[in-house]
């Protein structure tokens, strides 16, 4: 008998794509995670023989296979790490000691992305154990819902995984998540603003003023195939542009009025851009900056418990100081990607 309560995730960073390794360290994932789902591309063509059966026998074939999921989690600074790996940037290494400060600027001119094998299941069945390999992330979503009191919006998130393969497996044994695990918690976290010629470190905090946030990220990956001796895909490439959109929700106030909806209304045809950082307080040296530049879509006015909110909604623009269309700092006392 296979139970979900006995359910685990394991992660292992592999040299090269595809070529499965063993899981390194456990990665908690919120309770229901059922894996990938692999699709084979199992079809039967529509040929005639005599009659008016569709599907005839010993006719159909299996194709290039791949492997889907979604993996949600909630964001905690000792480990967020491997989802940045497979999404924004790989194989970064850690600069200072205490804190270790990691660097993801979203890669616009390469593919640095460090692919994963992924092993899940119950740990109690042997029957119930896979692993997936060559797994990066071509979406990822990461944020927290509107403030309320009393109440805990943590950090949230979901990574939208593509792997070249799965398989039945058995779990890499005896391992362990990280000692500390501190959640992210929107209630911790501020906004700064300013002009695109202002510092990202001389921006002005927007205090008492962010309600919820979220940013969504897309890198369009696809994976690239050709003929051989093997079903399985090679590699992964792109079939559009990445692109990073967000939400945001604002207290109405003086300043958001002047800085955010002013800013949105202003006459003419090049909209006005600005510098945006969030950053989430942690516990020591735990803390998340996200360093971005923006454009406004919508501004327009929502909802949450009775009190009238600016509902902002944008893009990340590509800003010659990051390099990019946007920049992560991770702090922490984590010497090395686990």
């Amino acid at each position: 008998m296979s139970e979900a309560v006995y359910n685990r995730v394991q992660l292992g960073r592999e040299t090269t794509a595809g070529t499965s390794v063993a899981a390194t360290t456990v990665f908690p994932v919120d309770t229901g995670f059922l894996g990938f789902e692999l699709d084979r591309a199992s079809e039967t063509p529509d040929e005639d023989f005599g009659n008016s059966d569709r599907v005839q026998n010993r006719r159909s074939s299996t194709g290039l296979r791949g492997a889907t999921g979604s993996l949600p989690f909630v964001c905690r600074f000792q480990d967020i790490m491997h989802m940045f790996e497979m999404h924004v940037a790989g194989s970064v290494t850690p600069s200072g000691s205490g804190p270790y400060v990691y660097t993801y600027t979203f890669d616009s001119t390469s593919d640095t992305l460090k692919p994963y094998t992924l092993e899940y299941g119950d740990i109690n069945s042997t029957e119930d154990e896979f692993e997936a390999a060559g797994v990066i992330a071509s979406d990822l979503d990461i944020g927290f819902d509107a403030l309320s009191a009393p109440g805990n919006s943590m950090w949230t998130g979901n990574a939208g995984l593509l792997a070249l393969n799965r398989v039945p497996a058995a779990l890499t044994g005896s391992l362990a998540a990280p000692t500390a695990l501190e959640t992210m918690e929107g209630h911790k976290t501020i906004l700064s603003y300013g002009s695109t010629s202002t510092a990202f470190g001389s921006l002005t905090a927007l205090t008492s003023s962010l309600k919820a946030f979220r940013l969504t990220s897309a890198i369009n990956a696809v994976r690239r195939a050709y003929g051989g001796a093997s079903d399985i895909a090679s590699g992964y490439g792109r079939s559009a542009k990445g692109e990073v959109s967000f939400e945001a929700m604002l207290k109405i106030s003086a300043t958001t009025d002047t800085n955010i909806l002013d800013i949105f209304e202003v006459a003419g045809s090049t909209p006005t851009e600005q510098r945006w950082r969030i950053a989430v307080d942690g516990e020591g040296n735990n803390g998340m900056t996200l360093d971005q530049r923006v454009v406004f879509r919508t501004v327009n006015l929502g909802d949450h418990d009775g009190e009238r909110l600016y509902q902002v909604n944008g893009e990340f623009v590509r800003d010659a100081t990051l390099g990019g269309r946007g920049q992560i700092i991770l702090t922490n006392d984590i010497a090395s990607v686990p």
